[in-house]
């Protein structure tokens, strides 16, 4: 998805940016007996895992007054007289440990709405069950990162999508470093194990794949490749809508690539040498501020030119992430790929009349930057043993040049003239190397 403002900042720092790495690793069944539990015995192997778009919801009354009650809670409000504290009418006391001290733990609260502070039994009525998952045999390995366990997060919500864990029928999803919480049915369940054994699985851990990102400035790179495009496509889902996935061997990728480096327009984005084990999270960033510019002017007596002016500035750049996957079988390889870009198109530059004492005529040049922003999360799904491309389309990408001296990439807006288009073909590059 792609949207374009021509007066909002969206902005990138590069000292704030940090890469999220997560990978598979060994599982060893019954190691913690608080894991021991199993979903019901009605469900037997083999029975496939269903989709999210399998999982029914069931609409509750808002009347039902046992839903209201949230399992026999007791209901108070602002107009209470128990919840007043020192007289004020709108405290009310969050609940406190013995021998703390009362008075720094009140807050004020709702002054109209509802509240209780009891919930007897978590409601159940859709068939939901608690399962609580030990994922630190994964998140272990990283201990130099805060939320190695994001990877799982992140596949489970693109599946889902955000929104069904805040709808009914009620669900509970939280995670730690080293356990992963749900509350939900038995579909769901299933789904969740599926997914948090496929990142574990010890069977995987040698499966790794070599993933390039690179860019071209024109979509007619495919015209010198056309024979090793159109037989066998991806199946990609997502929210790329010009998203394009093409399976190939390796021997033929190498030969697309061979053919897009001798291209005056290539740029390769990453480290050649990226190999992505299964199962782990891989990201690549690049932040180009740009330089200030005044967007307004506003006369200013006490100001030595008699006038100030509204500075402010534009930072561009781009965030790739790349999640591999095998499935349970093994047969299959999926890739979650993200793309976050934020690139100024165009600036439209106008003069403004700022007059000082001693310049009553004086105009000053205003620019408003035309800022383009993509966000792309997309799902791709090949047999194991072949290679991919992937092309996210014509998308916003910060200015790039190649340098004489090295061949490496410069990532400093003042190197994108006018000449230059923001738009960049984005291909990602996946090489199976088992």
């Amino acid at each position: 998805m792609i949207t374009k403002r021509q007066y909002g900042v969206f902005i990138l720092h590069a000292g704030a940016v940090s890469l999220a790495l997560a990978a598979a690793v060994l599982w060893r069944a019954g190691d913690d007996g608080a894991f021991a539990q199993d979903l019901p015995s009605s469900e037997q192997p083999g029975e496939p895992i269903p989709t999210f778009s399998e999982v029914g919801e069931q609409t509750i009354s808002a009347q039902d007054a046992g839903v209201r009650a949230a399992g026999g809670a007791t209901w108070g409000d602002g107009s209470d007289e128990a919840s007043d504290l020192d007289g004020g009418k709108n405290d009310v006391r969050a609940p406190s440990s013995a021998g703390s001290d009362a008075s720094s733990d009140s807050f004020v609260g709702p002054k109209t709405t509802r509240y209780s502070y009891e919930l007897s039994g978590l409601p159940n009525q859709d068939g939901q069950y608690w399962i609580v998952y030990d994922i630190l045999p994964y998140t272990e390995r990283f201990p130099n990162l805060s939320e190695p366990q994001s990877s799982i997060i992140d596949w489970i919500f693109f599946d889902s999508g955000k929104e069904f864990w805040h709808k009914e029928p009620f669900c509970i999803l939280s995670a730690s470093r080293d356990r992963l919480y749900i509350y939900h049915n038995t579909k769901v369940q299933r789904y969740v194990s599926n997914v948090v054994d496929r990142f574990i699985d010890p069977s995987k851990r040698g499966s790794a794949f070599k993933i390039k990102i690179v860019a071209v400035q024109s979509p007619e790179w495919r015209l010198r490749n056309v024979k090793y495009l159109t037989s066998s496509p991806v199946s990609v889902v997502g929210n790329g809508a010009d998203v394009q996935g093409w399976q190939l061997t390796s021997e033929d990728l190498g030969k697309v690539l061979s053919d897009l480096e001798r291209r005056t327009d290539y740029s390769l984005l990453n480290a050649s040498s990226d190999t992505v084990p299964n199962g782990e999270k891989f990201g690549w960033f690049a932040a180009a501020p740009r330089k200030a510019f005044a967007r307004d002017y506003q006369p200013d007596s006490e100001a030595a030119a008699g006038y100030r002016g509204d500075i402010s500035s534009v930072d561009e750049g781009y965030r790739i992430e790349a999640t591999p996957l095998l499935s349970t079988s093994g047969d299959t390889l999926e890739t979650l790929i993200h793309y976050q870009s934020t690139a100024v198109d165009r600036s439209k530059t106008f003069s403004m009349r700022v007059p000082t004492a001693t310049a009553p005529r004086q105009q000053l040049e205003v620019q408003r930057p035309e800022i383009v922003s993509c966000d792309i999360c997309v799902k791709t799904s090949t047999p194991r043993g072949k290679s991919t491309i992937i092309d996210l389309g014509m998308v916003p990408l910060a200015g790039i040049k190649k340098t004489e001296s090295n061949g490496g990439l410069v990532y400093s807006v003042s190197e994108l003239v006018a000449s230059k288009s923001a738009f960049y073909d984005v291909l990602v590059l996946i090489e199976a190397t088992e």
